[in-house]
């Protein structure tokens, strides 16, 4: 990936996993060479530093920490640092968490859990560069695509331009979001302020994002809304990012190899073993023998720092929600 390098650039990772911030460390390396990267295991420590290093860019913070939630960290940097690129890491049970995380604290982009660390660093990249004027503000294909999401692409009249499969599938199942004969979206009970948003009074400088939940008695439609910038003699658009997160499947091996430095084959093993089968039937599904499993769940055990299976399973589940299918 092409790195913007011309002025000072440092990112700071937050979080209190030894083992993912050291991914992060050895992934950015690779990644952005050009850019400085900081990391803290204690939010408090990340708050003084970051916010009197006025070269500190962007801070990547896990929303679970003790001693300070990555919201409160997020809340009390946006306070003292309102030029600071926030992204925050989310599971999938955080959606709520998120929605404030954006409204209330200027949060740019939250990313479930796992995200490839080279997504997150090109959301970086573009917002980096439309700060500096370098490029419109856009949304990059390819993090819409990772997800399972449901993506659709309107006008500030909610004319829908594009929509895709998933968000076709979505509004069938959810009342709570619909389209109209005229081919607009219809939103029941929208928040208040959503027109607004839409149509920022003159002289406002538009919010970039805004989110909300839409509930249903089939459940519940959590809506990420993003502006896009389209140049001065043009109107913006805004995307629609939705997700449910009620429908949840188990974690992709990819996702494995990515957050826990698995090898495809632990990886295989260890998603089997998530699904609920003992060792000797994921060991049958995956082609190997049982010993040969049990040297691999060792090697697991210590790469993922859990000694027992019910602890593995624990921690891959809460870790990895699976967005991706």
């Amino acid at each position: 990936m092409t790195m913007v390098s011309d002025q000072p650039v440092r990112i700071a990772f937050v979080d209190d996993d030894e083992n993912l911030l050291s991914s992060h460390r050895r992934n950015f390396a690779r990644l952005a060479p050009h850019w400085q990267g900081l990391y803290f295991n204690n939010p408090q420590t990340a708050l003084a530093e970051i916010s009197g290093d006025p070269d500190v860019t962007a801070a990547i913070l896990d929303i679970h920490m003790p001693i300070m939630t990555g919201l409160e960290l997020a809340a009390k940097l946006r306070n003292l640092r309102s030029d600071l690129i926030i992204v925050m890491l989310t599971g999938y049970a955080d959606l709520q968490s998120a929605l404030t995380a954006v409204n209330e604290f200027g949060v740019f982009r939250f990313y479930p859990k796992p995200t490839a660390l080279k997504t997150v660093l090109e959301g970086i990249e573009t917002e980096i560069a439309r700060k500096r004027g370098e490029s419109r503000d856009t949304i990059p294909a390819a993090f819409l695509d990772l997800f399972h999401l449901g993506l659709i692409a309107t006008d500030e009249r909610l004319a829908i331009s594009h929509m895709n499969a998933q968000a076709a599938e979505m509004l069938r199942r959810s009342p709570a979001m619909q389209v109209n004969p005229e081919n607009r979206l219809l939103i029941d009970n929208a928040p208040d302020d959503l027109d607004r948003f839409l149509h920022p009074p003159a002289g406002r400088v538009p919010a970039m994002q805004r989110g909300f939940s839409l509930d249903h008695e089939q459940g519940a439609l959590s809506v990420f809304l993003r502006r896009v910038r389209n140049g001065a003699d043009k109107k913006d658009s805004f995307v629609f990012i939705l997700v449910e997160p009620e429908r949840m499947g188990p974690p992709t091996i990819d996702d494995l190899i990515d957050v826990f430095g698995l090898t495809r084959s632990e990886a295989k093993l260890t998603q089997k073993l998530a699904e609920g089968m003992s060792l000797d039937q994921a060991a049958d599904l995956v082609g190997i023998s049982l010993s040969s499993a049990r040297t691999y769940l060792k090697t697991v055990f210590s790469k993922i720092g859990v000694n027992r299976q019910p602890q593995l399973m624990k921690t891959v589940l809460s870790t990895i929600p699976a967005l991706r299918r």
